[in-house]
């Protein structure tokens, strides 16, 4: 790991040993990571992917890390954050956007340059990697609709490679970056059609509005917590069985929206993990639905 270490310092890559992993993630909780590091390029992702994959060494890429949950014991290896990866050009109808970019920035370059479809995005704390990987969505869209194309490094060839249209096995809450996870998105192209900007605009108002009216964003979370079991909505099983409010720890059910568990205060992972576990039992006893989770524990 020393040896890593120095590697990546060499390059100039923002390298921290011992670092605590609160700050990095929305739930604000985690102990620390072994080395945590914060390329600004794509250049130097795929130099932290590389040094880490030749040095064997156990690594982890992420965002925001807005849709999971760190271990509260840490990460025995190297945590990736790509969120200054933030390079991003509009060509045409279509977005070129680095790994970091926020979900957010893609809705808003769109609406500015007359391209409609990205809409939903506006409002979703995670990047570009982690929106590609989960096929993030909302209101009724999600990433497949707009995505067209992506590169990843591959560590079996040590080469950037490209996924194109169906390649992505885009299904709810899911993509082939889920199922192949040492495939690790640096870039996307996302294609969109010309529209109106001020309804594009009247759009994206209208959804801000339903989050803040409908979700705890005062607090930290991860959001929905759950996938939306077929032919229900996790968030009304759990509120029907009379949830809203409870708590493990320092975290509990909101009592905004049942679907999200916030932290209300010194909150850890644990707390969450058993949260989560309660959540579950009791909405399968008493509706015989299995819910299942769309947060990610990294352990």
């Amino acid at each position: 790991m020393e040896k890593l270490v120095c590697a990546l310092r060499e390059r100039g890559i923002d390298t921290r040993e011992s670092c605590s992993l609160v700050q990095f993630n929305t739930f604000r909780v985690g102990g620390r990571a072994r080395v945590a590091v914060f390329p600004h390029t794509r250049e130097e992702l795929i130099d932290c992917l590389a040094l880490s994959s030749e040095a064997g060494v156990r690594y982890a890429v992420f965002g925001n890390a807005s849709n999971v949950v760190f271990s509260d014991s840490g990460f025995d290896g190297v945590v990736i954050f790509t969120f200054a990866c933030r390079a991003v050009s509009v060509d045409g109808n279509a977005i070129i956007a680095d790994a970091g970019v926020p979900l957010g920035k893609i809705s808003i370059l769109a609406q500015e340059n007359g391209l409609v479809g990205a809409e939903f995005l506006y409002g979703i704390p995670g990047t570009v990697g982690g929106g590609v990987f989960m096929n993030a969505g909302a209101f009724g869209s999600s990433i497949e609709g707009i995505c067209a194309e992506t590169e990843y490094w591959n560590p079996q060839t040590g080469k950037i490679e490209r996924l194109c249209g169906a390649e992505h096995e885009f299904e709810y809450r899911t993509s082939a970056y889920a199922k192949h996870p040492e495939r690790i998105l640096v870039g996307a192209r996302f294609v969109m059609d010309g529209g109106d900007r001020a309804e594009s605009r009247r759009k994206m108002d209208d959804f801000m509005a339903r989050r803040r009216n409908t979700q705890p964003l005062d607090l930290p979370s991860a959001g929905s917590v759950f996938k939306r079991p077929e032919g229900y909505f996790a968030g009304k099983l759990i509120e029907d069985c009379g949830l809203k409010g409870y708590t493990v720890g320092g975290a509990q059910v909101s009592q905004k929206h049942a679907g999200f568990i916030v932290n209300i205060g010194g909150a850890t992972a644990m707390d969450i993990k058993r949260l989560v576990r309660d959540i579950r039992a009791e909405v399968l006893q008493s509706f015989g639905v299995n819910l299942e989770c769309e947060i990610r524990f990294i352990d």
